[in-house]
């Protein structure tokens, strides 16, 4: 079990996670987002229950991106399997989603809970990208730069500024 932290705010969001993983097999967190960086929501618990990677939503309102992980959750305990490039239908209300993959460095900056969870144990996470009301996907060049703001892709997104740690 990961170490709890002191702080009464840290520890009890800690307990909060270790408990829905135990019961629910996964924990949702969701971050808010600013002028710079879209709000965004992350699963906690996929890999170690179900071999899975993690599954992260960008640009989706917490609420409604909770359910669709939680969604995707109860799929994968029931078998179903994602990886990159996968299109599925069924997840989000209407559209398709599709995987893609999430390097290093935007998972340690994302994934901050889900990194004191596994602790020094890797953990491989995937986006979970939807298309525009309209039908294009943030890559597709008809995609509004408006859209591409609010869902950026993470595997071919240069860190946010927020990401972007002080040397020394």
């Amino acid at each position: 079990m990961p170490e709890l932290s002191t702080d009464p705010r840290r520890r009890a969001a800690q307990e909060r996670c270790l408990h829905d993983i135990a019961t629910h097999g996964t924990h949702v967190i969701r971050v808010f987002g600013d002028d710079e960086w879209p709000e965004f929501a992350y699963t906690i618990g996929l890999f170690e229950n179900f071999g899975h990677p993690e599954l992260i939503m960008l640009g989706m309102p917490g609420e409604r991106a909770h359910g669709f992980l939680n969604s995707a959750r109860d799929d994968i305990r029931g078998g179903s399997r994602f990886a990159v490039g996968d299109e599925v239908d069924g997840i989000l209300e209407g559209f398709p989603v599709t995987f893609r993959s999430v390097p290093a460095a935007h998972r340690t900056a994302h994934f901050g809970l889900a990194e004191w969870f596994y602790g020094e144990r890797e953990f491989p996470c995937l986006q979970m990208v939807y298309p525009s009301r309209l039908g294009p996907w943030p890559w597709d060049p008809e995609a509004s730069e408006d859209f591409k703001r609010v869902q950026p892709v993470l595997e071919s997104t240069p860190l946010p500024e927020w990401a972007v740690r002080a040397p020394g």
